[in-house]
């Protein structure tokens, strides 16, 4: 989709607009120009200082919102902390030790509330970060329509039901991103989203060292890529980090050549190839990387409209609820 486009489909959108749960609340890219103007911009700011200091950053921020959008919808729950009755969403399997950027946002909010004071949700601020921080890397910018009402529950036994795993074959990533009205497309490009970022070695030692428990390294994975990681990650150090794609640390197509070359990392990377929607769409976005990057944005978009489970209102305090008077 050539970048034209892209932007006539956003402006559809924005004419109609996104509505929001049962608040008919409707998502605007100007929701904040009367109240906070200048958020956006205080938002972009703090990312590429953020970002220019630890461009590893960019990756654990985008996994943010992801992250919030799949469990309760886009609310901003991500950021909650446990309370002597709630185990919150950090604390899950598949979050905790893995999720950071926590620090960042809190710092982001801190900025927003001396500039307007109860105005950005939580919410917001993960969208918008998730876009700059794409962008600050490679990627290309997207519009971000604003005015999501942040949840007030967040819960731990919610999140590996919903989030996808890294063990997932194609048929199951459809399932989990079908529950939150995302279609098998929206999946394969927002699967791109390992562009960037690391993960532990013992999220693939599986296929590296014991595949289908065979103590061999999975037959489809390139021999010479297998001998490099199994350099870099040896079987004594299963927290040891590798990128997730050969450009670390750029947002590009390369995850897709990746895949398509056998050099992809996890079980539910792989899997991407195992049907023939995953396929032509990582030739797609090998041939034509700026497409890529253009749907990746449009897809972030339709993410980033899941609506609240339980919209409860604007928090001061990202990382903590405020009782209502």
């Amino acid at each position: 989709m050539a970048r034209t486009s892209l932007r006539s489909v956003v402006f559809l959108v924005l004419a109609v607009a996104v509505v929001v749960s049962d608040a008919q609340l409707q998502l605007s890219e100007t929701f904040y120009d009367a109240t906070c103007p200048q958020a956006a911009s205080i938002v972009q700011q703090k990312v590429n200082a953020f970002v220019d200091a630890d461009r590893g950053l960019a990756a654990a921020l985008m996994r943010l919102h992801f992250h919030d959008c799949f469990v309760r919808g886009c609310d901003g729950s991500v950021l909650l902390n446990s309370t002597e009755s709630m185990l919150t969403e950090k604390e899950a399997l598949l979050n905790k030790g893995s999720l950071r950027g926590f620090e960042q946002i809190d710092e982001i909010k801190m900025e927003l509330e001396c500039a307007c004071p109860g105005v950005v949700s939580c919410a917001d601020i993960l969208a918008l970060v998730a876009r700059d921080a794409t962008a600050k890397v490679g990627g290309t910018s997207w519009p971000v329509f604003l005015g999501r009402i942040d949840g007030g529950a967040s819960f731990a036994d919610e999140v590996n039901s919903s989030l996808p795993e890294r063990t997932d074959n194609f048929t199951q990533l459809v399932a989990r991103f079908a529950r939150v009205g995302l279609d098998a497309r929206d999946m394969v490009i927002l699967s791109g989203g390992h562009s960037i970022g690391q993960v532990h070695c013992g999220a693939f030692f599986e296929r590296l060292y014991n595949f289908q428990g065979l103590n061999i390294t999975d037959p489809a994975m390139d021999p010479e890529f297998a001998a490099m990681l199994k350099v870099q990650c040896p079987p004594t150090k299963p927290f040891g980090f590798m990128a997730l794609d050969a450009t670390n640390g750029t947002f590009d197509s390369a995850y897709y050549l990746d895949l398509l070359t056998n050099k992809g990392l996890l079980e539910s990377d792989v899997a991407l190839l195992s049907d023939p929607l995953g396929v032509e769409y990582a030739i797609r976005a090998v041939q034509d990387p700026m497409a890529f990057l253009n749907e990746f944005g449009w897809a972030m978009i339709k993410m980033g409209a899941i609506p609240a489970l339980e919209p409860y209102g604007w928090r001061k305090h990202c990382a903590f609820v405020e009782p209502k008077y």
